[in-house]
């Protein structure tokens, strides 16, 4: 029974290793990158794969699958542990492309990458100044689809402690690298949907802003085609009904927004107060050199309880000024009016009095 389940071990461990490989080379490497280690594709272009622009192109048959390879250096003195992750793609609140993420949700997303690929995730240990190469598979989706499916390969060190670095103004950062390779995959003779975009809600949040979380609105903004524009460039510019003088712009580079994906765009109000009222927001991607453009626009309103929650939570105290004012020209007029009716009264007091005494003087002369 011992021999039986040693060789049933043996089996299933010969199993994995079919799935996904660690070899080493013995190559030792001297440049340095942020945190001792770096990624980099290997192998070499085939009819189905095109490595050329940095990552994982794949364009085949439905059903296909395709062998990939990732070279991870590292760089440090000491072996290492790393873990690897395939990941499906999303965008970040800050409108950038990651891959961090194991489970990614949207409700136009269909097909995730990290379904497609084997293994999904691993770790393995590569010595001090050596360099591993993984190989994983990842396979073209037999139902077909229009578009493109995007993800990436993540490695990370597995459960070392960050490394703490001291900011300019002697704040403690500590930071834990990771890297990502996107992989890319369409099917051969497939469509290529337009983006679609659009803008789920608006809310009013803390935001991100120049000197930290300030009082604003999160645009929730949606991609609902499996499709990639590439870098774009995006304009928001907020304003108020009712009141011309109101008006918040937010101008971004560099926005990458994932297939199939939505995410929050934080607009500051800087240091504006978040006020109730009804806005409107026009919303412009384009594409780089202008060719391609998307406008959005959207109504919301801001209530009185959101508008006190997040300012208070901003830190902004009520303004009372106009309160005050108030206050101060109620007071006014109830003194001035106070005043002119005692002196009415004044008036109307002596007036009788002299009316009083004029007639007993009268009445003495006749006697």
């Amino acid at each position: 029974m011992k021999r039986k389940g040693m060789r049933l071990f043996f089996i299933a461990f010969a199993f994995l290793l079919s799935i996904f490989s660690v070899s080493l080379n013995e190559e030792n490497i001297k440049a340095a990158t942020s945190g001792d280690y770096t990624l980099k594709i290997g192998g070499e272009n085939t009819d189905t794969l095109n490595i050329d622009g940095g990552n994982y192109n794949i364009t085949g048959d439905p059903g296909q699958t395709e062998e990939l390879k990732l070279l991870v250096i590292n760089q440090a003195s000491n072996t290492r542990k790393f873990r690897f992750d395939v990941n499906t793609a999303y965008t970040s609140d800050g409108g950038t492309l990651s891959y961090n993420k194991n489970k990614v949700s949207d409700p136009d997303l269909k097909i995730q990458l990290r379904s497609l690929a084997t293994p999904k995730s691993a770790v393995f240990s590569v010595p001090g100044n050596k360099t591993a190469t993984l190989t994983f598979k990842v396979k073209i989706p037999e139902k077909s689809y229009e578009g493109t499916i995007m993800g990436g390969v993540t490695v990370a060190p597995y459960k070392e402690k960050a490394k703490g670095t001291v900011s300019a103004n002697g704040t403690l950062i500590k930071n834990k690298f990771s890297y990502s390779i996107p992989i890319q995959i369409k099917q051969k003779d497939s469509a290529s949907p337009e983006p679609k975009y659009s803008v789920r809600t608006i809310k009013p949040a803390l935001v991100q802003g120049t000197k930290g979380q300030t009082q604003g609105i999160n645009v929730n903004v949606h991609n609902s085609t499996n499709s990639y524009a590439g870098s774009l460039t995006a304009k928001a510019v907020v304003t108020k009904k009712g009141d011309k003088s109101f008006k918040i712009v937010k101008d971004a580079n560099s926005q990458n927004i994932a297939p199939t994906t939505n995410f929050n765009m934080g607009i500051s109000w800087g240091k504006k107060s978040l006020q109730a009222g009804n806005y409107h927001l026009k919303l412009t991607y384009k594409a780089e050199g202008g060719l391609k453009s998307w406008v959005i626009n959207k109504d919301f309103t801001i209530t009185n309880n959101d508008a006190a929650k997040y300012n208070k939570l901003a830190g902004i105290k009520p303004n009372y000024l106009w309160l005050y004012i108030l206050l101060g020209i109620l007071a006014l007029a109830i003194i001035l009016g106070l005043g002119i009716y005692l002196g009415k009264r004044n008036n109307n007091n002596n007036s009788n009095n002299g009316d009083n005494n004029s007639g007993n003087t009268t009445r003495r002369r006749r006697r």
